[in-house]
């Protein structure tokens, strides 16, 4: 009964951990540029069981969530009009400088923080945009105006690659830090004739999640829960019956 309680238990905190996973899907179904995740499972140890028998067949003892990972996927364009929007199809990534650290974001919903009398590029919440040399993108503010200038400024940003996104490791947001397996961050000459993307301007990347697929697969994961926590008040009724026998 030991057995069935724990690979029980095992299975509702597995669960429990994809279902945080799916949560995190379905808030962000509205985020611009944001990539869902997957969580993957795997088997935990196996023993032999304690009987007379030749081939002495093995237990489980439950199962846990090896990984969570990152399903890198197209969103579908949507036109702003704005200026200052911005939106990848295909590979890349827009880096941006956020406290004192380089991130990696396909949400390219931009504006223009004024620093004195210079402008700077940045995301709605703050970070810097970066060009391909990995600076701060500053803007000249236009003559007896308090608007500056934006003329050329697609060309001034730097979108990078990696040579596996599906390493990238998400941050609280909908950017990305670079990682080991994701390797490292390499910017893209906009002046090569087959590039990998296609920047479209006056438009955002919507979240790629799917919202029907997500509800399907958090009923799944729901049922999953209930049959473990089933098996866990089953065990625990028969260990009370065994214990009643005694």
């Amino acid at each position: 009964m030991n057995i069935a309680f724990y690979s029980g238990v095992s299975g509702m905190v597995a669960y429990q951990q994809e279902m945080d996973v799916l949560a995190n899907n379905i808030a962000n179904v509205g985020t611009t540029g944001f990539k869902p995740s997957k969580a993957s499972f795997s088997d935990l140890l196996y023993t032999k069981m304690d009987i007379n028998a030749e081939e002495k067949p093995l237990t489980g003892h439950g199962v846990k969530v090896a990984d969570t990972q990152l399903r890198y996927k197209q969103g579908t364009p949507n036109a702003t009009n704005n200026g200052l929007d911005f939106a990848l199809l295909g590979e890349g990534f827009f880096a941006v400088e956020r406290d004192g650290k380089t991130e990696y974001t396909r949400n390219g919903a931009f504006d223009v923080s004024m620093e004195g009398k210079k402008g700077y590029l940045v995301t709605t919440d703050g970070a810097y945009v970066l060009d391909a040399k990995g600076k701060q993108i500053d803007l000249k503010q236009l003559p007896n105006s308090n608007l500056y200038d934006l003329e050329g400024i697609a060309d001034r940003l730097g979108v990078y690659t990696f040579s596996n996104p599906y390493g990238l490791q998400p941050t609280s947001g909908s950017s990305f830090l670079e990682t080991e397996n994701s390797g490292t961050a390499t910017a893209v000459k906009n002046n090569k004739k087959d590039l990998p993307y296609q920047l479209l301007t006056q438009t955002l990347e919507s979240s790629a999640v799917d919202l029907s697929e997500e509800m399907v697969n958090m009923i799944m994961t729901q049922k999953a829960f209930q049959f473990n926590a089933k098996i866990v008040q089953t065990a625990d009724e028969i260990e009370e019956v065994v214990n009643n026998l005694r």
